[in-house]
């Protein structure tokens, strides 16, 4: 294959030090799924393109807001916005607007040092001052900062930024990597407070939006970065991949992003785009919901994950595009814990269980009963992840085998929420995003913390374990990587033990592009396009 690069290395995260002597933060190199057999590819390379020219991009996701502090990745994704720190293609947290960093004896101060030069895109210099009305505004409407033990953010000077927390607090910088910390300058905020437009420093300039449809974006010439090839980015919402797909082909996009594997072959044999795969740090699970019966017995959560055949959903849906799951991390990540056992596909046991939790199948028929009350269930997920709809169809098979009888709700994201959030679903199928922020202590705390799994986050509804409440915040105060990697691995093995969700595999993410694009590049955190990268031949 012309014009590409070969992911290369091995997917671990790895202790290490920040460049000035700092925390320790972890480390994630692409990995290969070598067992795959496949070529993984995260970059289009070859002679760079002519600069100028509109790039026009296709992807699944739309911003919910303007106000990044609300719903920032869209924009952060897009290069609007710059953060603090950065997260590179390692997953080592980096230099971004802030030069450098120290942490204190006591580990509970964080001074950050402000590169000089910034200005945001309508000409305001970036300043310390600036950032901390940031994150002020930021912990009284955003979420992102609302498990965070910040005490006080202050700027001494127009250099320096102190955030001091109430307690040792090791994830802090990869918190400040999120999308929603991005800088704004004052101009984005109406008299009252609301962003009405978002004025970042990035190698971007946003222009305008049209709701749930594009984005048109401009370069940023005074961009304290390499600056942006393209002359303005064009990027359009598209939820279906199919017609993502077929956009590309008609020459009305140029990049369409998180692709089917069954589109693969047939755009490689065309020899007019370039394929991209990217194992990420994401997994498909499907969370159950512990309020109400069945799934408040373990014995029936225990029986779904024995009735499902994880292997039968890489072959049959993501046609070898991923790995089988067993906890919540891939086994190429650090926080991983290797050493649980995989779960076999067992219908026998698991009609087994169902019976012993009483859901009998009296008169011969396809579905078990209980008291009278069929096995019946709700099945929730979302389209714009084209891999869903079909894994939720082959779950539905493979749990009638064993007595189910599954109804399947396959709608749009935001209407997939709302019904999650009125906890309107028996299981919620999805692909949870596991290194936005690039440490475990966000979504652990996020979906499995006690006081969070009602109706916040991603994860476990309603599951409550006071251990695991524990462990979770004494990784977050402990700054020994190792000591760290003793607890999460603590952590997974209860969960497996408890099984408050369906781990089903992780993810590959698949990218195309056409020939003209050159110098893209897919991150494995999904925190950027790299959009100022890109060029176009002529």
């Amino acid at each position: 294959m012309n014009n590409i690069r070969k992911a290369e290395g091995r997917l671990p995260f790895r202790s290490s030090t920040n460049h000035n002597g700092g925390s320790m933060f972890a480390r994630f190199s692409l990995a290969g799924l070598l067992s795959l057999c496949l070529m993984f590819v995260s970059t289009v390379s070859g002679q760079a393109g002519e600069g100028g020219g509109v790039l026009r991009v296709g992807g699944p996701w739309w911003p919910k807001t303007l106000d990044i502090q609300k719903s920032g990745y869209v924009f952060k994704r897009l290069g609007v916005v710059d953060n603090i720190v950065e997260v590179d293609e390692g997953i080592r947290i980096v230099p971004g607007l802030a030069e450098s960093w120290t942490v204190s004896p006591d580990k509970m101060t964080w001074s950050f040092s402000i590169r000089d030069g910034v200005l945001f895109h309508d000409g305001t210099p970036l300043t310390a001052g600036i950032l901390k009305e940031n994150l002020d505004r930021l912990a009284r409407v955003g979420t992102l900062l609302k498990d965070v033990p910040l005490a006080s953010v202050q700027a001494p000077d127009d250099r320096t930024l102190v955030l001091t927390t109430t307690e040792p607090f090791a994830p802090l910088p990869a918190y400040l990597t999120m999308g929603e910390t991005g800088a704004l300058a004052p101009s984005s905020f109406d008299e009252s407070g609301e962003v009405v437009r978002p004025v970042g420093t990035g190698p971007f300039v946003f222009e305008s939006w049209k709701v749930k449809e594009e984005v048109t974006l401009t370069r940023n010439d005074r961009y304290w970065g390499d600056k942006a090839h393209v002359d303005t980015v064009v990027f359009r919402a598209v939820p279906d991949a199919v017609t993502r797909l077929a956009m590309l082909k008609a020459g009305e996009i140029d990049i369409a992003q998180i692709l089917p594997p069954q589109a693969i072959a047939s755009l490689e044999s065309s020899g007019k785009y370039d394929i991209l795969r990217m194992p990420i740090g994401r997994c498909r699970m499907a969370c159950f919901n512990l309020n109400k019966e069945p799934f408040s017995d373990h014995r029936v959560r225990e029986a779904v994950n024995l009735a499902v055949n994880r292997a039968d959903l890489v072959k049959y849906v993501l046609e070898g595009v991923g790995e089988s799951a067993i906890t919540l991390y891939p086994p190429q990540i650090y926080w991983a814990n290797t050493t649980l056992p995989a779960f076999q596909h067992d219908p026998d046991r698991a009609a087994a269980l169902l019976s012993e939790a009483g859901w009998i199948d009296k008169d011969g028929g396809r579905i078990r009963k209980k008291n009278g009350e069929p096995l019946k269930i709700k099945l929730v997920t979302y389209t714009e992840r084209a891999a869903l709809p079909p894994t939720a169809e082959i779950m539905q098979a493979q749990l009638a085998a064993v007595g189910f009888d599954v109804e399947i709700v396959a709608t749009q994201l935001d209407a997939a929420e709302a019904m999650r959030f009125k906890g309107d679903f028996d299981m919620y199928l999805m692909g949870r995003g596991l290194l936005f922020v690039p440490d475990p202590d966000y979504v652990l705390m996020t979906d499995y913390f006690s006081s969070n799994t009602e109706k916040q986050g991603w994860g476990a509804y309603h599951y409550e374990n006071p251990e695991v409440d524990a462990l979770i915040l004494a990784g977050r105060s402990e700054f020994d990587q190792a000591a760290r990697k003793r607890i999460y691995d603590r952590v997974q093995a209860i969960l497996l033990k408890d099984q408050p969700m369906v781990y089903l595999n992780y993810y590959v993410n698949v990218d195309a592009v056409a020939k003209k694009v050159r110098g893209y590049r897919m991150h494995p955190t999904e925190s950027s396009y790299h959009l100022e990268t890109v060029s176009l031949s002529r």
